[in-house]
């Protein structure tokens, strides 16, 4: 037999299809990042990889040392990209480069747990995708070199294209999966020294099918138990929650995210992040990086509240489960904070919320002491008359429409003062013809939070959390009321009359939250049909003075902000839940079941094509071969008896002549005296057409005969090695050689 894996143009071809193929599977990851350079950076290595191990094989190197080879210049190429100045000449790690290293992959981690698709790429998500495919590529060499397993290899692109099938409401590259599929069968096409054929195309369009169900169907089953995340199973946030929130509320059967005991007699909104900053095409959080100095061992005071305003203390002890997030669920204002690591600083840029630039929330464990604030009617009407501090960040609303500033003059016409405005601004809502729908606003295409599409909700009156609060916070801001938006969870669902809740999926929220002088940032709650709102939450009909209502309007000063801006109040204990509330999210956000019958019959039904795949693969080969026309029918026929005796377990040895190879399978199939028969007839089918003495009946004769020798050879081996040879035919996986071969 030939050595297809021997110098020259097979071995330059099959390194290209390798490289070419790996190209391909890591193009599919393109919906993750942004930019181009995370893909070229990592093709230019791993092109060094396969280019050294061929060239080492071309100067006649072992195999193994030619993979070596490759190895060696992938850790010097990894090594330049990644070591920012700590190598020696650029090649030789130090100590430092070390230390570099563990500090990328930190970062890496940061960004995966922080960032919502596509992630920016910058030089840590570089180092790990540089080394990565580095590595894939020594495998790769290895596998198909080395091993002559080329069949693996498709483990390795399998691998690569189910990527973007695991990550929540990110669609595969379906272009690239085709391309990465075509390229593995050239893989074995080429390693295996075949021409293509009409079973290779019916094999390739299979193996396109396989994997277009499994990146469509079985991953967000498979990968969402492990990780947490994804639909029906978890949710994950990145740096703004609100991006995919309505898509999380859709995500179908609600899952428990986390559960709290509390000393409140009602449930606690927990809430993540505030944002602040309105772009008037999205709400986003404050751009902040995380001092090392800010723990949560002392947490700063909530600013605007005056120390004559009730107040409410608070412990809640809450456990995480499904929810990753680089954001901790807490209830607000939080005064005090334990059982979290390092890791985790209270920002203090737009309201005290708790982050970390390297873990996520999931399997947290914690407990939260909280001061909501419990005004009485007089503190409020005291309150209003105080002087505000700098609020000028929250009151920014560039391009505002007219018939939202209008909207928002009538509906509070009658208000005595801004308090009782934006109550009357939650009445509004929650008393009027809006109607709760997750649906809506995506079939009549005015999902978001933006200015165009609160014009159009406002329009409508049909939309959930995210709508009613954006209304709410931009009308509020028309009138001169600072205004943000809390991103968090519904306090959720009372396990019987105890002091312990439950959070679910569906309980994911956002509400309004407007600043008052003298109480803080009271928590709003505009979303019909959701929770319901304080008991101080009522207009208080007293005027107060003219320079109390402007006072929220003030110029910027340089040194006021940074004090005032840091605030987060009552966003837990001010609006109370019932367990109606979460029923209605439930029912509202119900869709395409994940994880039921249907995705179970699909899961099996991959499964039987997966395992039937190889049985089917060396069934269409046996087919070609046994219909095989001369001149070479007798010895594809031959051909065929040696690896059905390879795939059956039996010692066959590839350099033997068909005398010796018909002597091992006489030995196997004795006494079965036609399979005895058969053999020997094709031996001398194969002897007569070496010589040129068959014609074309003999060769049909040899045809007929390696049939009735393949089913002699079935009859007198194992039961176990007959299930082996149908299901992992090692004959279509593992290249025939000779015992005798020695170097590559």
């Amino acid at each position: 037999m030939p050595d297809r894996f021997a110098p020259g143009n097979a071995r330059w071809g099959l390194t290209l299809v390798l490289w070419l193929t790996l190209l391909t599977s890591l193009a599919s990851l393109h919906p993750l990042f942004q930019g181009s350079s995370w893909w070229f950076v990592p093709a230019v290595v791993s092109g060094l990889v396969f280019a050294a191990s061929a060239a080492a094989r071309a100067a006649h190197w072992p195999s193994a040392v030619a993979s070596l080879a490759g190895l060696v210049v992938g850790l010097v190429a990894s090594t330049v990209i990644v070591q920012g100045g700590t190598a020696i000449a650029g090649i030789i790690p130090t100590s430092d480069t070390v230390d570099r290293i563990r500090l990328l992959v930190q970062q890496a981690e940061d960004a995966i747990v922080s960032d919502q698709a596509p992630v920016v790429v910058g030089d840590a998500l570089l180092a790990v995708i540089v080394v990565s495919v580095a590595a894939a590529s020594v495998l790769l060499d290895v596998l198909a070199r080395v091993s002559r397993i080329p069949g693996l290899t498709g483990v390795v692109f399998a691998v690569v294209i189910l990527v973007p099938a695991l990550i929540p409401n990110i669609d595969p590259a379906w272009v690239w999966v085709v391309a990465t599929v075509l390229g593995y069968i050239a893989i074995l096409l080429i390693s295996t020294g075949r021409r293509p054929s009409k079973a290779s195309f019916v094999t390739g369009l299979a193996g396109i099918v396989v994997a277009g169900i499994i990146t469509a169907l079985l991953p967000a089953s498979l990968a969402s138990p492990l990780t947490g995340i994804g639909t029906g199973t978890g949710i994950s946030t990145g740096v703004n929650p609100v991006i995919n929130l309505g898509k999380d509320l859709r995500r179908g059967d609600p899952v428990t995210v986390l559960t709290y005991s509390t000393s409140a007699s009602t449930g606690q909104y927990l809430k993540l992040v505030d944002l602040v900053d309105f772009s008037g095409t999205r709400w986003s959080p404050s751009a902040v990086t995380l001092d090392s100095a800010d723990s949560v061992d002392k947490l700063p005071a909530p600013s605007g509240v005056s120390a004559g305003t009730t107040k409410d203390t608070v412990d809640t002890d809450v456990s995480v489960t499904l929810l990753r997030s680089p954001y901790l669920p807490i209830p607000v204002p939080a005064t005090k904070i334990s059982g979290i690591g390092d890791a985790w600083k209270y920002v203090n840029e737009s309201g005290v919320t708790i982050r970390s630039a390297t873990q996520g929330s999931q399997g947290l464990d914690y407990s939260v002491t909280s001061k909501p604030v419990d005004p009485t009617t007089q503190q409020i009407i005291d309150a209003l008359g105080e002087q505000s501090a700098d609020m000028s960040k929250y009151l920014d609303v560039d391009g505002v429409p007219a018939s939202i500033t209008r909207l928002a003059k009538r509906e509070t016409s009658g208000a005595a003062n801004k308090f009782d405005a934006a109550v009357a601004l939650q009445d509004y809502f929650r008393n009027g013809d809006f109607t709760y729908s997750e649906d809506t606003p995506v079939r009549e295409g005015y999902d978001g939070s933006g200015l165009d599409m609160v014009e159009t909700f406002l329009q409508r009156k049909s939309g959930y959390c995210v709508h009613f609060a954006s209304a709410m916070a931009v009308m509020a801001r028309t009138l001169g009321i600072p205004s943000r938006i809390a991103v968090g969870f519904l306090p959720g669902t009372q396990v019987g009359g105890s002091d312990d809740w439950t959070v679910t999926s569906n309980d994911l929220h956002t509400w309004p939250e407007l600043y008052f002088q003298g109480l803080g940032w009271i928590p709003f709650e505009p979303t019909v049909g959701q929770g319901t709102t304080a008991s101080y939450l009522t207009q208080t009909g007293t005027d107060t003075s003219p320079s109390a209502s402007a006072s929220a309007t003030t110029e910027p000063s340089d040194t006021a902000s940074a004090e005032a801006t840091p605030t987060s109040t009552a966003a837990s204990n001010a609006a109370t839940a019932t367990s109606t509330s979460s029923a209605d999210a439930q029912s509202a956000g119900s869709g395409t079941t994940v994880g039921g019958v249907p995705l179970t019959v699909g899961a099996i039904a991959i499964v039987i094509l997966l395992g039937m795949l190889p049985w089917w693969l060396r069934t269409s080969r046996r087919r070609r071969r046994l219909t095989q026309r001369p001149p070479d029918s007798a010895l594809a026929a031959w051909r065929e008896i040696v690896d059905t005796a390879r795939d059956l377990g039996l010692p066959v040895d590839p350099a033997a002549t068909p005398q010796q190879t018909s002597a091992t399978l006489a030995k196997a199939v004795a006494p079965d005296d036609l399979a005895l028969a058969a053999v020997d007839a094709v031996r001398r089918a194969v002897e007569e057409e070496r010589f040129g003495f068959a014609d074309q009946r003999a060769g049909t004769e040899a045809q007929d005969a390696a049939r009735e020798a393949i089913r002699g050879l079935h009859r007198t081996s194992a039961p176990l090695a007959r299930v082996r040879a149908t299901v992992v035919p090692i004959s279509l996986f593992v290249e025939a050689r000779p015992r005798a071969a020695q170097g590559a």
